[in-house]
């Protein structure tokens, strides 16, 4: 191994001093001209003799969505290769592919390619099938649906997506399933992954979206970025090239990660923090940032809730109502952008109503202590107070500052440092690196994978809030670009409303064990699954196998390709391969709409995601509920009036191929300091915390209101499962797969071929284990066993594995077996990580 130089120490005493003692945190160099090599890559673009090159979509969910050239030669795809955006023609969105969107023809015409219609033989799980036609297949799932509603109840029929392809006809923003679902009343089960920074940020800013940053473009106007819990190298490898360019520029890059990933080789600063304990760093750094008086006071008077009174009795912001002043009378379009607006004018007023004439609208004004000493509505104080108390008659009410700052300061950077295991001085330097801005805090999925992960984010979208830094270019907190295309018509014809509620996956077992949901009758039977995998990819699979399937009477699933779920499913729809039907695709990252041409016909006897849904419409009675073709459902999602005023079209996408539609370039989220909350503001302290999904769950009101640290449910030292179990079950985001896509490739399986888990050596000598054996990871949920890799960049106490291998290709068990279903009952998210195991040499039985 060379001795690379990292700063002050080689790389590879840097590691060895990490197996030592986790806690140090050590600064290392950028390489230079990180994305010079790549700067003439243009290999494979140029047609072949008798190639036609047909703009497809590279469209599983790692957010990259690439456009890539389909080379067709006599019908069929021989390879794939770059094809540029037209929206970033300097080269500013994704201009390489990775190996993934190589490899597309090896899982077009691969090995496990589902080919035909099959119905289970014998037992599930078995592996026994029987080939059916479609109308036979489709003839008995119709029937069971029929015959399930009869004696259950139509809510008795679930249908579930997984991530597996993000397009907008045939895929998992298809809102083709729910025209289909929704009139026949089945019941519809979300997945429940990744949700802890949503939650945690959008209650404090409201919600453009499941996951909202600045472009990574703008990453390059930022002084620092820190990257939180993620390895963009790997698991968003099309954002890497603009982290490149931006150290490339002099952008320091910070990144707090327990391990030594690819990306923290390259950062200026690496944390390496204990897992689970994000949140109280960032409370630590807030703690740095106020006893240092540094906050940005204008910003949080003006854009904050900082200012506002809140009732000790209630948890309530104190209104000026409460004080007897009559709610006042403002226009509808002022309260829409108003910072200043008080609460919705649903809310009942008594004599004087809601409304006092035609375009306005009574608003109750927020209360604010003012320099006078005098509590006034928040637009007419003049200097309102970030901190004191006021008595309203009995019962006392504080700023919501001065509430937050009673929470911060109980993390002074000793006490956090005990907790995080990091040295107290960086987590100082941490806090000064964070208020010179502008900077972009990005949000990965390690803190997010916690039940303490709502938390964490809340905490670091509060730390915006203190310093000022989001809404402009350069500064922002979030997790990666991920919203919604504006403009967009999903409403389409014959959808109805949904019957029955939206149930999360993570309340599907206790359903299935009792057939009730909030208490009333809702026995589900039967499940229809597409673009998903979900008994690989959900956790705790032996009570998915056990409570969920043990349960259902009828399991269909569409995919192409063989996964662990189409092997214990009844019955088996071969579906169309992303190059096999015309589609749009929003790629949020770079806020394009792209167009996904056909490049092939459908394999073997595979059908589109539409194709399916009317024939299973059909065989339930409505053969009529689809009476657009894929192309006309094309021009009712686009062609609507407010795309048409930014000159966007079904057909001028087809002739462009791919057209940004947010305003400005690169977009910034919040620009202009107006929140899509009640107020208008920042609303760190949380007024009304909400539930992500209500099932009756209890859950700790007061705690909501503010960011807090708390340890996770399993992975943490003391914790009730330590006495057996002594080590941290992580996983990584591989360049492999997307979640379980891509498993059955054949050509990444000879770079990547089986299961493998990294450990620290000093702890796998310390149970004799040696690197290269085979090894079982236990707890009481299950195991998997998979060849052990030993790595100095595992932090002591820690085990990392690459997610998402299927279970017939372990040699016993699998990852998701460990995973704990334990989950926040606020963010209801699935904790990946919140998990302790040991290990122990296999013994082959």
């Amino acid at each position: 191994m060379a001795e690379t130089k990292s700063g002050a120490l080689t790389r590879r005493g840097f590691l060895k001093t990490t197996a030592a003692l986790a806690g140090v945190a050590a600064a290392g160099a950028a390489a230079p001209t990180l994305t010079a090599l790549a700067a003439e890559y243009g290999t494979g673009q140029v047609a072949g003799e008798g190639e036609q090159l047909v703009c497809g979509v590279c469209r599983g969910n790692c957010f990259g969505q690439c456009k890539i050239n389909v080379h067709v030669r006599d019908g069929k795809v021989v390879k794939t290769s770059r094809r540029p955006f037209n929206s970033w023609p300097e080269g500013g969105a994704w201009d390489r592919i990775c190996l993934r969107g190589l490899s597309h023809p090896y899982t077009v015409y691969g090995e496990r390619r589902i080919q035909y219609p099959m119905r289970r033989a014998g037992e599930r799980g078995s592996g026994q099938w029987e080939r059916i036609t479609w109308d036979e297949a489709i003839k008995e799932i119709t029937d069971e649906w029929k015959r399930i509603q009869a004696e259950y109840g139509d809510q008795a029929v679930a249908y579930t997506r997984g991530s597996g392809n993000l397009a907008s006809i045939n895929g998992v923003g298809s809102p083709l399933f729910n025209v289909l679902f929704n009139k026949i009343n089945a019941t519809q089960i979300k997945i429940a992954r990744d949700q802890a920074n949503t939650r945690g940020i959008n209650r404090v800013v409201g919600s453009l979206g499941d996951w909202v940053l600045n472009s990574t473009q703008d990453y390059i106007n930022s002084k620092t970025v820190f990257v939180w819990g993620a390895n963009i190298t790997d698991a968003q490898a099309q954002d890497w090239p603009h982290v490149a360019n931006a150290v490339e520029a002099g952008v320091k890059l910070v990144v707090i990660d327990p391990i030594y990933t690819q990306l923290a080789s390259k950062a200026d600063l690496w944390i390496p923090i204990q897992p689970a304990t994000d949140a109280a760093l960032t409370l630590s750094m807030m703690y740095v940032m106020i006893d240092e008086d540094a906050i940005n006071k204008p910003f949080m008077k003006d854009h904050t809730v900082a200012p506002f009174l809140v009732r000790s009795d209630t948890g309530k912001f104190l209104h000026m109502s409460d004080l007897g002043v009559a709610p006042r009378e403002v226009p509808v379009e002022a309260q829409a952008t108003n910072i200043d607006a008080a609460r919705s004018s649903s809310v009942n007023y008594g004599a004087t109503g809601a409304s006092a004439g035609a375009g306005t609208k009574l608003i109750d004004p927020y209360a604010v202590l003012d320099a006078d000493g005098v509590v006034k509505a928040v637009e007419d104080a003049t200097d309102p107070q970030l901190e004191g108390t006021y008595q309203f008659g009995d019962v006392e009410c504080a700023t919501a500052y001065t509430l937050l700052k009673e929470e911060v300061m109980q993390y002074p950077p000793e006490k956090a440092s005990d907790i995080c295991k990091i040295p107290a001085e960086d987590i100082v330097e941490l806090a000064h690196i964070a208020l010179d801005g502008p900077c972009i805090h990005r949000l990965g999925w390690g803190s997010n994978s916690y039940t303490n992960g709502v938390h964490a984010a809340h905490a670091a979208i509060t730390m915006a809030a203190l310093t000022g830094q989001i809404g402009y270019s350069g500064a922002g907190t979030g997790a990666c670009n991920w919203n919604s295309g504006s403009g967009t018509n999903m409403l389409l014809p014959n959808m109805t409303a949904a019957k029955n509620p939206l149930i999360s996956a993570l309340f599907l077992p206790e359903i299935m064990r009792t057939g009730k949901y909030m208490g009333k009758d809702h026995p589900i039977k039967a499940l229809y699954v597409y673009s998903g995998n979900p008994i690989t990819n959900q956790v705790n699979t032996n009570e998915y196998l056990n409570d969920i399937l043990g349960n259902l009477e009828l399991l269909v699933t569409a995919d192409y390709t063989y996964t662990d779920t189409v092997h214990y499913s009844d019955i088996v729809l071969p579906a169309c391969h992303w190059f096999e039907a015309e589609d749009i695709v929003l790629l949020t990252g770079a806020q394009c709409y792209e167009y996904n041409a056909k490049a092939i016909d459908p394999l073997y006897e595979s059908k589109t995601d539409s194709d399916i849904l009317r024939l299973l419409a059909a065989g339930m009675g409505y053969p009529d509920l689809f009476p657009l073709t894929d192309e006309e459902y094309c021009h009712k999602i686009l062609d609507t009036p407010a795309l048409a005023a930014r000159g966007i079209s079904f057909d001028e996408l087809k002739e462009k191929e791919d057209l940004y539609y947010k305003s400005t370039k690169p977009w910034i989220p919040w620009a202009g300091n107006s929140f899509m909350t009640p107020s208008g503001r920042m609303e760190f302290y949380v007024e009304e915390p909400e539930l992500q999904f209500d099932m009756g769950q209890e859950y700790d009101r007061d705690r909501e209101h503010l960011p807090r640290y708390f340890n996770p449910t399993e992975a943490y030292e003391g914790s009730p499962q330590w006495d057996k179990y002594k080590l941290i079950l992580l996983s990584e985001r591989p360049r492999f797969r997307v979640h379980s896509m891509f498993s059955d490739n054949k050509y990444l399986r000879e770079l990547d071929p089986e299961p493998t888990v990294k450990i620290n050596p000093a702890d796998a000598e310390a149970r004799g284990l040696a690197d290269g054996e085979y090894v079982e990871v236990y707890n009481d949920r299950g195991h998997a066993v998979a060849k052990l890799v030993y790595n100095d960049a595992i932090r002591p106490g820690c085990m990392v594995y690459p997610k998402s291998w299927q279970m017939s290709q372990h040699k016993a068990g699998c990852w998701s077996e460990l995973l704990t279903s334990a989950y926040d009952p606020v963010g209801v998210n699935e904790s990946y990580f919140d998990n302790l195991v040991e290990v122990r040499a296999w013994k082959e039985a």
